[in-house]
């Protein structure tokens, strides 16, 4: 990949980039899908006080932007080489996390193309916070710079892993009005909506990482990152 133009992407790179992340560490992406599906199972098995509601909406974005920065930092180790650890990294890629996530949310509820614009343009971000140690608006900024002519590629990855998350949806609604013994509360239930949204959970944060590799300026590549 050495001399690749970032001003070029195409969907099929972003995948395979997206799939050498996860080949090249894959007991790593593993066991933070595991730890995030169990702690899903887990936290809706809590009381349903308003309190716990809102524990269950923000708590597993927490603990994602936590597992996406540790992934992150492994998968890109080479490239930090030389980067001041920073003590607030892991927080800042939380609060990235948690603001990715209420204004990619809302832009897919009120028009999905703004969600999948936003989406694309903020994809190097988290992978800029955690490797490279630049703060919260610098990583937005940062993001919205080198993704400005890759911006439709990586909506579309981001639109590929939406699709999952719609059908998955359906799905299950569909099977809790065919099975009448599948409810929203039972432990069937749970077990196959968190382990579904965890692996795709896992493959946006394999996207991540490929965003952030493949928007590198070029005089900062490595031949191979993923080693």
């Amino acid at each position: 990949m050495t001399g690749h133009d970032p001003d070029r992407l195409e969907v099929a790179e972003i995948l395979r980039e997206a799939s050498a992340l996860i080949g090249a560490h894959p007991l790593a992406f593993v066991l933070a899908t595991a730890i995030y599906v169990m702690f899903g199972i887990w936290i809706e098995d809590q009381d349903a006080s308003w309190s716990a509601q809102v524990t269950m909406a923000v708590a597993p974005v927490v603990l994602q932007g936590f597992l996406q920065y540790l992934l992150l930092r492994q998968a890109f180790s080479d490239s930090a080489r030389g980067v001041t650890v920073r003590l607030l990294a892991p927080f800042i890629v939380i609060m990235l996390q948690l603001g990715l996530w209420t204004m990619l949310g809302l832009g897919y509820i009120l028009l999905l193309v703004p969600g999948l614009y936003l989406a694309a343009r903020t994809s190097a971000a988290l992978g800029m916070a955690t490797v490279e140690g630049t703060g919260l608006f610098a990583s937005l900024a940062g993001s919205w710079h080198r993704t400005r002519r890759a911006v439709w590629p990586l909506a579309m990855v981001h639109a590929i892993l939406l699709f999952p998350v719609v059908a998955l949806l359906v799905g299950l609604a569909v099977a809790t009005a065919v099975e009448y013994h599948l409810t929203y509360e039972s432990i069937e239930f749970t077990v196959f909506a968190n382990l579904g949204f965890g692996v795709i959970t896992m493959a946006g944060w394999a996207v991540a990482g490929a965003a952030y590799r493949l928007t590198l300026p070029s005089h900062r590549m490595h031949e191979d990152v993923f080693g």
